[in-house]
């Protein structure tokens, strides 16, 4: 029983270091649907991926939106529920949904499925913590300001629109206070004395393209089109679940 429990603690200590670990530069590896075999080894590196070349979303489509019933009487943009928002999404501001509504557009959708079914088995192979590992998932059908990632890996998966997305480093969080919710680009020294110090990337998503980025990141997606949809997936392991909770 003592050998157990020193098992098990110490799969959570290194789980904890390994979550620890941030990186502290702007690197980003970028690999292409042909080589999807390499994601395994290249998730290990740490740093934050582009996939390219995914091809047409088959689901999260405005086409997909229209056809599914149960996700039409939606609150998205107050007062209107969203096949109102979306026969005259014109003048109308769609403001990013609470969580649950999102997790819940995910399950109705087929976004936790299709993560469940193309992507965990991806991601778990060759992953020695492949038995501890869960998926969650959410439906964004607006710009996301700031975010954190806690997830052990945050794979963000436009499916309409083109999407700015401003990788900032979590250390810089420390002179942007407060960031949630807003967007790095539209800060303003007056309000941010610090703001110069802040450094940050932006990586341009189109539909057929995938973000992957590791935890301790901070990600803003911004759409000029009407009714932007992506997918926010994120695949934890015990310790990361536990810094999600607590977030």
């Amino acid at each position: 029983m003592l050998e157990l429990l020193f098992i098990v603690l110490l799969v959570f200590l290194v789980l904890i270091f390994f979550y620890k670990q941030a990186s502290s530069e702007y690197h980003i590896l970028q690999i292409e649907t042909e080589k999807l075999d390499t994601l395994p080894a290249i998730l290990s590196e740490g740093n934050p991926i582009i996939i390219r070349g995914l091809g047409s979303p088959k689901i999260l489509t405005p086409e997909i939106l229209r056809g599914n019933q149960r996700v039409q009487t939606l609150p998205v943009a107050a007062p209107f529920v969203l096949h109102q928002y979306m026969a005259a999404p014109d003048g109308k501001e769609l403001k990013t949904l609470p969580a649950e509504i999102r997790k819940q557009a995910a399950q109705e959708l087929g976004l936790q499925v299709w993560a469940e079914h193309v992507w965990f088995p991806r991601i778990k192979e060759e992953n020695p913590l492949s038995y501890v590992l869960s998926i969650d998932s959410e439906v964004y059908l607006s710009s996301m300001g700031m975010r954190k990632t806690t997830a052990a890996y945050t794979l963000l998966f436009p499916t309409n629109g083109i999407f700015t997305a401003s990788l900032v480093l979590g250390e810089n969080t420390k002179f942007m206070s407060p960031w949630e919710d807003l967007f790095v680009a539209e800060l303003k020294p007056a309000d941010y004395p610090l703001l110069s110090e802040v450094r940050f990337m932006d990586v341009i998503l189109r539909p057929g393209n995938m973000l992957i980025l590791p935890p301790h990141w901070i990600v803003s997606m911004k759409a000029a089109e009407t009714l932007p949809i992506f997918g926010w997936i994120e695949v934890h392991h015990p310790i990361s679940q536990l810094a999600a909770s607590l977030a």
